[in-house]
């Protein structure tokens, strides 16, 4: 293949040589001090391949290096309520993994937003965080004000979990993926997902595994409480054709504020 870009790099000393491939795909790179070396090729679109090699005095080496096509991890989603590729579902949807998400700082659903295109989050106090598609949300109006829906959906799996205008502050804790589907959703689920909707994909049973998994941490505020986080969760098969798992977290904010009581006292530690 031609126009590849080759590179003999001198593994004691990092001096690097360069040459390209001619149009037979063949290349020469002279001059070279004995050595060990590492000799790599790379071309846009294709995986870059190295060998090492050891060059001796007055010798010749030939050396093929062969580059293959990169090849993308296909992603499946659920946005449909069925399994497909991402590429193949006919509207806009962003699906980062958890892993991908806690990698980047994310642990909840403001910080989702922040690593999602579109996706935004206005939050209302603890547990209120009212969430906005490409700009379509319900507004700021009181948590009992009748006769209004919430425009972007909420689920856990198949359950929905954005009630009463506002949506839960759900960890990632033992959560695959978070699809966030823009755009009108009402077709697949109905009502309240004009804008569209977000759904926490949780990690499936395992046939065949036993195993208990959980984080813990504590954390303190200089001049406030002490704060704690645990989570928890173990996955049990019952027999060769089914699995049981469970998860569940507990998180405890340290308090910072001095709250004066009905009494006139003072709580230095208020906790949320």
């Amino acid at each position: 293949m031609s126009g590849a870009a080759v590179r003999a790099t001198n593994q004691r000393t990092s001096a690097t040589s360069r040459t390209t491939t001619a149009a037979d795909g063949s290349y020469t790179v002279a001059d070279l001090a004995p050595g060990s070396y590492i000799v790599s090729a790379s071309l846009p679109g294709l995986r870059t391949v190295s060998k090492d090699v050891q060059v001796a005095a007055g010798a010749t080496v030939s050396l093929d290096l062969v580059v293959q096509p990169i090849t993308l991890e296909a992603v499946t989603v659920t946005a449909m309520l069925r399994e497909q590729q991402l590429k193949d579902v006919p509207f806009s949807v962003a699906a980062p993994t958890a892993q991908a998400l806690i990698t980047r700082g994310a642990d909840n659903i403001e910080t989702v937003a922040a690593n999602v295109a579109g996706f935004s989050v206005q939050n209302l106090g603890p547990g209120q965080s009212q969430p906005a598609i490409r700009g379509a949300s319900s507004g700021q109006i009181a948590r009992d004000q009748p006769g209004v829906k919430e425009d972007v959906g909420a689920y856990l799996d198949e359950a929905p979990v954005s009630l009463s205008l506002f949506t839960p502050d759900l960890d990632l804790f033992d959560i695959s993926r978070v699809e966030v589907l823009r755009g009108p959703q009402g077709t697949l689920f109905g009502a309240g997902s004009l804008g569209g909707t977000v759904r926490y994909i949780s990690n499936q049973p395992e046939l065949n595994v036993n195993s208990t998994f959980g984080e813990a941490e504590i954390n303190a505020i200089d001049g406030g409480a002490p704060g704690n986080n645990a989570k928890l969760g173990f996955n049990v098969p019952l027999g060769d054709k089914a699995a049981f798992r469970v998860a569940g977290y507990s998180n405890r904010l340290g308090g910072w504020m001095d709250a004066v009581q009905p009494n006139l006292t003072i709580n230095h530690a208020v906790n949320g």
